[in-house]
């Protein structure tokens, strides 16, 4: 009996020793990423570093940080087993979970579109009245007013020549403006139908032509109107046809600027992207809503607009080595630190 106490004794033994020493053994944390989710210096501040060291505090996990000049370098490192972790601003996707695994999202983030503000110019205001749109509608109207004015000459014209014109010409061009005179009501008074025929006419005419002439104008009135109220900014997906785009580098997102005619061009971090937008080579940024909130609270220009668009949606969360025993304790602080929001104090501790 004593033999079996004994060795129920030695498994718990061992079983605890194990824990000690995976308890008492350094991690090799690595971290990547932009600001404000990982600070570029070596002391390892940002969203993603303390979020870290809530987990290990509250695990009794013992650390070292390594700073990594890219996320997809610190992935290399994970994968070799040259770290335990990696944190930072990291996407789950499918193609990187084939070969690392991730934490439970700790973050859920979309795009944002940074791009510098362009004023109209006149030209960009009355551009829709020179549409292809616009010119059908006029030609269309003014075809429809020279049947209405050859209605007139036929049933009036050829009856009253002396009003009309005896050329079929003059006599169209009489009725042309008599249908003008009677759409505007203006009513001059130098014609006037004077048969049944023409009364028919005129009257039918009199109430097509206040339909038309108010949903034209009204057609004008808004065309001008919300010309006046838009912009030339980028703001929106649609508009970066033939637009070179400043991106991360997911191949999801470079498919999706590809689909609308857009030109990627990849950086790795978001200071990367705004100094290609400084200087001119590309005509937008688009990136994760965060760090280009956090770029623009801490270095404003006025030449530029900050658009929130949910342009694919990114779930972040932190790297482990494929069934990594740590995965796990580190997704159970992760579910405390949730559910009592401290993740969100630390997150608006760098973004108000």
């Amino acid at each position: 009996m004593s033999k079996k106490y004994l060795f129920f004794f030695c498994i718990l033994l061992s079983l605890h020793l194990d824990a000690q020493i995976a308890r008492d053994s350094v991690l090799k944390i690595g971290y990547a990423g932009s600001k404000p989710f990982v600070m570029a210096d070596d002391q390892a501040k940002g969203i993603a570093p303390d979020i870290w060291k809530e987990i290990a505090f509250n695990a009794g996990l013992n650390y070292k940080f390594k700073p990594y000049a890219s996320i997809s370098e610190g992935i290399v490192a994970v994968q070799s087993g040259e770290l335990n972790a990696l944190i930072g601003p990291i996407t789950i996707n499918s193609e990187r979970a084939t070969n690392v695994s991730f934490s439970q999202p700790f973050f859920d983030t979309e795009m944002g579109i940074l791009a510098p503000i362009m004023e109209q110019s006149l030209w960009d205001r009355i551009e829709p009245l020179f549409s292809l749109n616009f010119l059908i509608a006029v030609l269309s109207f003014m075809l429809l007013l020279t049947f209405v004015g050859l209605m007139f000459w036929l049933v009036e014209g050829r009856k009253y020549p002396e009003d009309y014109g005896h050329k079929p010409s003059k006599g169209i061009g009489s009725g042309i403006w008599l249908a003008l005179v009677t759409m505007t009501t203006v009513g001059y008074g130098d014609m006037a139908p004077k048969t049944t025929a023409g009364r028919v006419v005129i009257g039918s005419w009199m109430i097509i032509s206040l339909i038309m002439a108010t949903s034209f104008i009204a057609g004008i009135a808004t065309t001008l109107s919300l010309t006046g109220q838009s912009e030339k900014t980028i703001t929106q997906l649609g508009q970066l046809e033939g637009k070179k785009v400043a991106v991360p580098n997911y191949k999801k997102m470079l498919e999706n600027f590809k689909a609308v005619g857009g030109i990627p061009i990849t950086v790795d971090h978001v200071e990367d992207g705004y100094t290609l937008l400084v200087e001119g080579k590309v005509d937008a940024l688009v990136y994760d809503i965060v760090p280009l909130t956090y770029l623009i609270n801490t270095e404003p220009n006025p030449d530029f607009k900050l658009s929130k668009r949910n342009i694919n949606p990114q779930h972040y969360g932190f790297v482990f080595p494929l069934n990594s025993e740590l995965r796990h304790t580190v997704n159970l602080e992760l579910l405390r630190l949730k559910e009592s929001s401290e993740i969100d104090q630390i997150i608006t501790g760098y973004v108000q």
